[in-house]
């Protein structure tokens, strides 16, 4: 039977890194908020002794399951859509945290030139260059605009990484510094800069070190012991 739950002023879908910091910056500024998740409330206690592959990897304890959500895809508006048949192929998160919980956690930003599509192509290559039928526009809002956001989101994740120039600028650097290399890491960036290139870490929700973020929640650094993903983050 469903649940009847008082009303409130706000409700979120999901109680993930984006459900949850809309819900927080919402409860800030007053707003009473209800979020709402289907998964289970995960602790610590659920992953630092349980390196279990079978119940982890195989059975994909951490994700959806097909029973309860069958996820399709197809490649155009005339096919019919299929059910994804290899779990490899979708990873999508259920319990607290959603995928937070256990994604690869590259943390890009979008490029200026993505936000003004549209104005930017043409600016470049010429009217002619987007058909009149190409479903295609620009944003509304600008990098400039959006980018204040963005660093907020990085200083509340306490996103790791470094500034290179192959990024789109940023007004401040990032919260924590960039993960440590590995042994493999190490060769390829000594081989990339001899051979002229500038390799460098990519951003990452991966903490690598302690870090209290602004709104004064203590994240734990990175333990580096290989049980990630289909594990989740210890």
């Amino acid at each position: 039977m469903a649940t009847k739950l008082d009303k409130v002023e706000v409700v979120t879908v999901g109680v993930g890194w984006s459900g949850g910091i809309i819900a927080a910056e919402l409860s800030k500024a007053g707003k009473q908020v209800l979020g709402l998740e289907r998964g289970e409330e995960r602790t610590t206690e659920d992953f630092a002794s349980k390196h279990d592959e079978l119940l982890y990897v195989q059975r994909q304890e951490l994700m959806y399951k097909p029973s309860d959500l069958t996820v399709t895809v197809r490649n155009n508006l005339s096919e019919t859509a299929k059910p994804v048949r290899d779990p490899m192929g979708i990873q999508i998160g259920t319990d607290l945290g959603g995928g937070g919980l256990h994604w690869g956690a590259q943390t890009h930003r979008y490029f200026p030139y993505d936000f003004e599509i549209v104005t930017k192509t043409k600016e470049k290559y010429g009217d002619d260059k987007i058909p009149d039928d190409m479903p295609l526009q620009d944003w509304g809002i600008t990098y400039d605009e959006l980018e204040p956001y963005y660093d907020k989101f990085e200083k509340t994740m306490g996103i790791s990484g470094e500034r290179n120039d192959f990024e789109p600028p940023r007004e401040n650097n990032y919260p924590t510094p960039p993960l440590k290399r590995t042994k493999a890491m190490s060769l390829f960036k000594e081989a990339a800069e001899n051979l002229g290139f500038h390799p460098y870490s990519v951003p990452s929700g991966t903490v690598s070190e302690e870090y209290t973020n602004p709104d004064d929640q203590t994240l734990n650094a990175c333990q580096y012991n290989g049980y990630c993903t289909f594990y989740a983050c210890e």
